[in-house]
């Protein structure tokens, strides 16, 4: 059975996290920010997941690679300033990157960004 997740839900949860997720993410975490989250229940009405759809600030962008290193690096440094600030305007605790070129991934990490634990993946709806 599905249903709507419910502030009496939370003990369960804490239990379950506490047997199987405490080293990879703080419970406080996976509780904030959800457009939705849902309580899956077996036939005997014991939960077996609690998930939900949780929204991700996700900066994209295209670059000149014509331009050079300097005017890139600096054009890199403004967007990321810009995106910071409108992604705590819009209350965000994270801004995501999915990148595919080794260059910017070792800039980026030298900006802040970190590697996320796990792996992303997509389905497109």
């Amino acid at each position: 059975m599905i249903r709507a997740y419910s502030p009496d839900d939370l003990e369960i949860a804490r239990k379950i996290h506490e047997r199987f997720y405490k080293h990879e993410f703080d419970l406080s975490d996976f509780l904030s920010n959800f457009n939705c989250v849902f309580t899956i229940e077996d036939n005997r009405r014991n939960i077996v997941t609690i998930g939900g759809v949780r929204p991700i600030a996700e900066v994209v962008a295209i670059t000149n690679k014509d331009a050079s290193v300097r005017e890139r690096r600096d054009a890199l440094i403004k967007l990321l300033q810009a995106s910071l600030f409108t992604a705590n305007s819009f209350n965000y605790d994270q801004l995501h990157v999915f990148i595919q070129d080794e260059k910017w991934l070792k800039h980026l990490l030298k900006f802040g960004f970190r590697y996320t634990k796990g792996r992303a993946l997509v389905h497109d709806v």
